[in-house]
């Protein structure tokens, strides 16, 4: 029997999981739901958003693809009242917040909910964690070169802003001293550029909310650029990007031990899609299990990745 699948969102993020979920025979997508009027290149039907409770006896999975600043905290609360979901939330600072105020909702109406489905959060922190145990030491993490979604779509919902993207930039020096062991808290470990497409009026108001914008660009270097409507849809072609995990320990008897984490793509938004359809099964094994709440990526086995009957065969070969 096929599992029944539905989104929420329809940006870059949404399109790479249409694009993934219709790809699989194990589903099926329901709909796609918007609060935009728009159309799907492979005819999925798409309904306005403020219709999903009509969908709550036809739909196993929802796949929420909005952004973390304004979108996912109020549409998973709502959506996880009916569905069991998952979520590409990324917002470091705000994600244990977020887990108790979802884990409620999530408990008392039995559903189970796997947030911050990404690439950072998501697999960085299932790396981090596993480093952690080993070293009891927190390793650094590095991002970039490359486009930040979640920033992205944060600077777009400033007033006066028509359209925006924003790169991080790892420091290479600090790079360097992490790797031998040295860390300068003085030192950055990122910078931020930011490319905005504004009225020239609204320019100063724009670039001040920019830099004191908690939890994504104040207190750190940030750059605001304005530039025209082609030169973005030029930058918005180069989805590449990058992040390494660095961390070296001592074991016993002082012996050294250095390991890094990386990872490269030439999309952001289809390889934070193909994260979140991963953890589709893993829904299916903690209902299966009777568990109900709310988890991240680091809460979930690596196993409940897998059906029941694949896990034999993952065993055999991955271990």
């Amino acid at each position: 029997m096929k599992l029944n699948i539905g989104i929420i969102g329809y940006g870059n993020l949404g399109k790479s999981v249409e694009q993934i979920i219709l790809s699989k025979n194990e589903y099926n997508l329901v709909a796609i739901f918007s609060r935009r009027t728009v159309k799907s290149r492979y005819n999925s039907l798409i309904d306005n958003y403020e219709n999903i409770t009509k969908y709550k006896s036809h739909i196993d999975v929802m796949l929420l693809c909005g952004g973390s600043k304004n979108d996912l905290p109020p549409q998973t609360a709502e959506a996880l009242k009916f569905f069991d979901c998952i979520n590409a939330f990324d917002t470091h600072a705000k994600i244990c917040g977020e887990l108790t105020r979802l884990g409620r909702i999530a408990k008392k109406t039995n559903h189970r909910l796997i947030m911050c489905t990404g690439w950072d959060p998501g697999v960085f922190s299932v790396v981090r964690g596993l480093f952690y145990a080993i070293s009891n030491r927190k390793p650094t993490t590095f991002w970039g070169k490359g486009i930040s979604m979640g920033h992205s779509d944060a600077i777009r919902q400033v007033a006066g802003v028509k359209d925006a993207v924003q790169f991080t930039i790892p420091n290479p020096n600090a790079i360097r001293l992490v790797r031998k062991n040295m860390i300068d808290t003085e030192l950055p470990l990122h910078f931020r550029d930011c490319y905005v497409v504004c009225d020239k009026p609204k320019q100063k108001q724009i670039e001040r909310t920019i830099r004191q914008m908690p939890n994504y660009f104040k207190g750190q270097p940030t750059s605001v650029t304005y530039v025209s409507h082609n030169t973005i849809n030029s930058l918005k072609k180069r989805m590449r990007h990058k992040g390494q995990i660095i961390t070296s320990f001592k074991t016993i008897q002082g012996t050294k031990t250095a390991a890094e984490f990386k990872l490269s793509m030439e999309s952001n938004s289809n390889l934070t899609a193909a994260i979140m359809c991963a953890y589709i099964k893993a829904i299916g094994n903690l209902k299966l299990h009777k568990v109900s709440g709310a988890y991240t990526c680091l809460d979930v086995p690596i196993s409940f990745l897998f059906s029941k009957e694949e896990r034999q065969k993952v065993i055999n070969e991955l271990c």
